[in-house]
Formats: C-alpha cells, structure tokens, sequence
C-alpha cells in the first residue's frame, strides 16, 4: 500500500471533501485542498518530476520551503512517481517548490491524468539521518489512527512525524488535517473549534487528544 492507493481510494469515495487545510497566521493566508484538487495536484507534480526534471524511482527531491501548502502537493506528487522525499540535513537534491510561483508555473500546464509508472509499495518514501523508509512502511507506520478524524498539526513537513500527521495519517484514518505555519496561539482554540478540530500534533489544546501515530518513528 502506498500514499498514492490511499488517496486514490479516498477520491473514489468522496472526492469532494476536505483532505488539508493550511494556514500561514503570518500572512493571513488560509489554502484548502480536496481530496479531488489534492489528487489532482498530485498526478501533476508526478508528470513534471519525472518528465520535467527527468527523476525517477530511487532518486529524492528536498523541501523548501518546509511547510507551505504546495510543499505537501510536492510530496504527494514524489510518492506518486515512488521518488523519496530526503530530510537528511544538508540534502544536495532538486529542492521544491523552492519560489510557489514559478512552481505553479510550471506544473499547472502539467496533464491532469498520470502519465508515469505509479510507485511500488517498496519504493523509498523518506529519507532521515537515522534511517530509510518505503511507502509501505510510511503507511503502516501511520498505524490505526481514528477514522475520520481531523488533526490540527504544527509540526513542519520537513520531518517524518510532520509528513505523518499532515498528510499519511489522515489518508490513512479517511480524514483531514489543518497544517498551521508561523502558528499564532491565540488563534487555535477558537479555529480548532471552526475547523472541527477531533486531535492534535505539535501542540495540546483542551479537550482534544493528540494523534497518537506522531512519534511512533
């Protein structure tokens, strides 16, 4: 099983509801993504990675910035094509989405369908100082997490506990998650409550549980 089957299997279900919220509280910016707009964005990034930037499967992109919403379209489009994300500290490879704009200039005239082989379970998904991990294996560690819930996370994407909370374990669970950057405190209990907030990463608010797949890794 790989991130790619998970969400494939979530646009055949509902397509049309929340997979990611992001909020930058320092510039005000709030992004949604469908699970539909997601797949989509996905199946493009895999087309301009492979065809564009000529990577394949074994091969690793870097994330930069780490936590802006087109960063999770970027790994969703590596997994995608079975390219590993490296989070390895002073990782040389190809770094995205580096400038958003010129990202979205260049992907959105990217087909919508996928073009290239999809992922094998067994291809690498991330790429730490400590170890290695395929698809599967990301998957799997998501673990059992509550069906449907909707994590808020702070954690930053250029970490395996943040790739999971924001984007594996809801795939997994058939939920979402709320992706805050530049987190202003003040604001989050009154938008956990807005956003339907059921769990937590990277911060504790009172009332909700934290998701328990982050830190398993």
């Amino acid at each position: 099983m790989t991130p790619a089957d998970l969400l494939d299997q979530q646009l055949r279900r509902d397509g049309a509801r929340p997979l990611l919220t992001w909020y930058d509280d320092a510039t005000g910016e709030r992004i949604e993504l469908s699970v539909a707009t997601a797949a989509n964005w996905a199946a493009k990034t895999a087309n301009l990675l492979v065809d564009g930037h000529g990577l394949d499967a074994g091969d690793a992109v870097a994330l930069d910035p780490p936590s802006h919403w087109l960063t999770t379209v970027v790994v969703l489009g590596a997994w995608t094509a079975g390219i590993a994300v490296d989070l390895r500290a002073g990782a040389t490879e190809l770094e995205l989405p580096s400038d958003p704009a010129e990202f979205m200039r260049v992907v959105l005239p990217q087909p919508d369908a996928l073009l290239v082989p999809p992922a094998s379970p067994t291809d690498i998904a991330v790429r730490t100082d400590e170890r290695t991990l395929s698809l599967d294996e990301l998957v799997k560690a998501a673990g059992t997490p509550t069906v449907g819930m909707r994590v808020m996370t702070t954690l930053p994407l250029d970490s395996t506990d943040g790739l999971v909370a924001a984007l594996v374990a809801p795939l997994v669970a058939g939920g979402s998650s709320v992706l805050v950057v530049a987190a202003d405190v003040e604001k989050l209990p009154a938008r956990a409550e807005s956003e339907r907030v059921t769990h937590t990463a990277g911060l504790q608010l009172p009332g909700l549980p934290t998701c328990q797949t982050v830190g398993l890794l």
